[in-house]
């Protein structure tokens, strides 16, 4: 009995890697349609053909999938869910890349962006790359003001997201690459700005805004 044990483990093993990736390709599938109001995991079931209960097993919560789901989108679609540099080199570096990643993956990352069904999966993934981005910007924000550190934050957060992927391809008309080029340059522009005067984001209101705020 051992010996059957033994010979059908790895064949077990290889089914249930089968499963979870006929499901994580269900996923996909259903955010790329953009007929989908709200990702279910009946939905999901359907599309990889296998029972409700069998999503279940592999992953017990809608949030489980979600997560499980990033992370192989990260290793086999080479989208970034979850993880950005957390270090300010790796972050400048970091965006023509990913900018070809989406290219490569234009139709299901268009729909991340724009579908209904895709929203609670944007929310679940964004929180830990915006503190990624922290980290790795911590070495040019750290002596800022907190209102200036959030605006840094947020203008070099945008420039490395995917909707500037998608803007500068559909206003300007570049492809991945050239929009992640200038996306890494104006980082690098901004990053270098702030290491060499980091008051500039601090006085960087027109004079007469400062003297009307102040004044009676």
């Amino acid at each position: 009995m051992s010996g059957v044990r033994a010979y059908n483990s790895p064949l077990r093993a290889e089914q249930l890697e089968q499963t979870r990736e006929r499901i994580f390709e269900a996923v996909s599938d259903v955010l790329a349609d953009d007929t989908v109001q709200e990702l279910t995991i009946p939905l999901i079931a359907g599309r990889a053909r296998v029972a409700v209960r069998t999503v279940y097993r592999h992953f017990p919560t809608r949030e489980a999938l979600f997560d499980a789901w990033a992370d192989w989108a990260g290793e086999n679609l080479r989208l970034v869910m979850h993880a950005y540099p957390d270090t300010l080199e790796g972050l400048r570096e970091f965006t023509p890349g990913l900018f070809q990643a989406y290219d490569d993956n234009e139709r299901l990352v268009r729909a991340l962006l724009n579908s209904a069904a895709a929203s609670e999966l944007r929310r679940r993934t964004r929180t830990r790359r915006r503190r990624q981005a922290e980290r790795a910007l911590e070495e040019v924000t750290a002596g800022l003001s907190p209102e200036a550190r959030r605006r840094a934050m947020a203008i070099i957060y945008l420039l490395i997201s995917a909707p500037a992927w998608q803007a500068l391809r559909e206003q300007s008309g570049l492809t991945g690459a050239e929009a992640g080029e200038a996306a890494a340059w104006a980082v690098r522009v901004l990053t270098d700005e702030l290491r060499r005067n980091p008051n500039s984001i601090e006085d960087s209101r027109p004079p007469g805004a400062t003297a009307r705020r102040n004044g009676p």
